[in-house]
C-alpha cells in the first residue's frame, strides 16, 4: 500500500490517515487548522493516470487515499470534456471544463466518490452532509450505490428539485435549521462520516473530499495535451473545488510532469462575497458574512474555507466578483454556445469578462470550471421566462407567431 498520511495545512504536523473530523490537535489556536491527505510523491509511477481498468476518477489512483480492499464506490464520474469557447478575445484561448456531465451532474460527484469509498472503507455505514443542492445530490446518490444511510441538512432556499432528487436517492432530508449545529451532533456520536469540506470552521471537517476535486487538473492537464493553463476559473462557496484544483496542479508539478502552476481565480457573486472582501484586504482569515444572497445558490455562503483562499494567494491569482444580473447574461451566453450550467458556473464567465481586454490576457489559456447543470435548478430558470401561450387545438397560423 502506498504511503500516504494527514497533514496539517498550518503548522505541518503529521497523522495517520483516518476520521479526523475536527482538524489539527496541534492547532487548537487556529480553530482547528484543515488537515489534508499527502502523499509519497517520489514514489509515482511513470504510468501515473494510465490505469483504463479502474472506474471513474480512479485511474489516478496513486494520488488518491488508498483502498485495503474491494473497490471504490463509483458512479463512472470524471472524464468530463474540455470545450473550446468562441467569446475569448485578443487571441485569448477560453475553455469551459464541463463537469455539469457527471453522473449527478455536478463536480460534487469526484468528492463522492472518494468520500463514500473512504466512509466505507473506515467501517463507517452513515453518511451526513450540508448542502445547497448538488452536495447533497451527490452524496445521497453514492451513500446508496454503497448500500449506506444518508442524511442530508439543506440550505432553507433549496430547490424543491433538488431536494426531491435527494429523496428519490433514498436520503432522509431536512431543511432550514442549525445546519452546522445537527451535523456536528451527529459526527459527534461517533457513527456518522461527514462529507464536510476541508475547513473545520463550522465545527467539523473531511480532508479527503478534496482529492476527488484535484482530478479536474489531471484531466485538464492532459486535455490540453501536457500544458497548465495560465489561470483557472472556479466559482467558490465553501471553496473546496477551487483548494482541490489547485492541489492537483501542485501535485502535478511535484512528481515532474509539469514545471509551473496556473494562477486560480475565485469567482463570487456580489450577494454572498466573503471571499472577495477578504482579498480586497488582503486578509488570511474570511470575516462571516451577515446575509448571503444570490441567484447562484450553490456559491451561497457567509463564510468559506480558508485553504481556498490561501491557494488564491499563494498561485498569486486574485478573487473577482460580479452582479446577479452579469451572472444571468453569461448563463445565457453559455446556453446559446449549448451548454447550460448552473448561475454559479456562470459566474466564471461573468468574471473572466472583466479580464479579457487586460493586456496580460492576450495569448493566454484560460479555463472555466462548469460546476452543475442549469436543469436542477428549475424555479430559477422558469422565472426568466413568460409562461408560454396554449394554443387552441384549431391553430395553425404559425406565422403569426413567429419573431423572425
Amino acid at each position: 500500500m502506498k504511503r500516504q498520511w494527514l497533514e496539517c495545512l498550518v503548522c505541518g504536523a503529521r497523522y495517520a490517515v483516518g476520521p479526523m473530523w475536527r482538524g489539527c490537535q496541534e492547532c487548537a489556536a487556529e480553530k482547528g487548522a484543515p488537515l489534508e491527505v499527502r502523499y509519497d510523491y517520489g514514489s509515482i509511477d511513470e504510468d501515473f493516470g494510465c490505469d483504463g481498468n479502474a472506474p471513474g476518477i480512479w485511474r489516478w489512483h496513486q494520488l488518491l487515499p488508498s483502498i485495503s480492499a474491494g473497490s471504490p464506490v463509483s458512479l463512472n464520474e470524471g472524464t468530463t470534456p474540455l470545450c473550446r469557447l468562441e467569446c475569448g478575445q485578443n487571441g485569448l484561448a477560453l475553455w469551459l471544463k464541463n463537469e455539469s456531465v457527471n453522473p449527478t451532474w455536478s463536480y460534487k460527484d469526484r468528492a463522492n466518490t472518494v468520500n463514500i469509498t473512504l466512509a466505507k472503507e473506515l467501517g463507517f455505514k452513515r453518511v451526513a452532509a450540508i448542502s445547497t443542492g448538488n452536495h447533497g445530490n451527490s452524496t445521497a446518490a453514492y451513500a446508496s450505490a454503497a448500500n449506506m444511510v444518508s442524511v442530508v441538512f439543506c440550505h432553507r432556499d433549496i430547490s424543491s428539485l433538488q431536494t426531491s432528487l435527494m429523496r428519490l436517492y433514498g436520503a432522509q432530508v431536512f431543511r432550514g435549521g442549525n445546519r452546522n449545529l445537527m451535523m456536528s451532533r451527529l459526527v459527534g456520536s461517533g457513527s456518522w462520516f461527514p462529507t464536510s469540506i476541508i475547513d473545520p470552521f463550522s465545527g467539523c471537517a473531511n480532508p479527503f473530499g478534496v482529492e476527488g476535486f484535484k482530478t479536474i487538473a489531471f484531466e485538464i492537464f492532459f486535455q490540453l495535451e501536457r500544458q497548465v493553463p495560465d489561470r483557472v476559473f472556479v466559482p467558490v462557496g465553501s471553496g473546496d473545488g477551487l483548494y482541490g484544483i489547485w492541489k492537483g496542479f501542485l501535485e502535478l508539478k511535484k512528481i515532474g510532469l509539469s514545471d509551473r502552476v496556473p494562477k486560480m481565480i475565485a469567482c463570487q457573486a456580489l450577494g454572498a462575497a466573503p471571499y472577495f472582501r477578504a482579498f480586497s484586504k488582503r486578509l488570511r482569515q474570511m470575516e462571516p458574512l451577515k446575509e448571503a444572497r444570490t441567484i447562484a445558490l450553490s456559491i451561497s455562503e457567509e463564510e468559506g474555507g480558508r485553504p481556498a483562499l490561501w491557494a488564491v494567494y499563494d498561485s498569486e491569482g486574485a478573487v473577482l466578483s460580479c452582479s446577479d444580473e452579469e451572472i444571468t447574461q453569461a448563463a445565457s451566453e453559455l446556453a446559446r454556445a449549448g451548454y447550460a450550467v448552473e448561475p454559479a458556473s456562470a459566474a466564471t464567465l461573468a468574471c473572466a469578462k472583466k479580464e479579457f481586454r487586460k493586456p496580460e490576457s492576450s495569448s493566454e489559456t484560460w479555463v472555466l470550471i462548469g460546476t452543475g447543470a442549469y436543469v436542477k435548478w428549475a424555479e430559477t430558470l422558469n422565472r426568466q421566462f413568460e409562461p408560454l401561450r396554449l394554443l387552441e387545438p384549431e391553430f395553425e397560423r404559425v406565422e403569426d407567431l413567429l419573431e423572425v
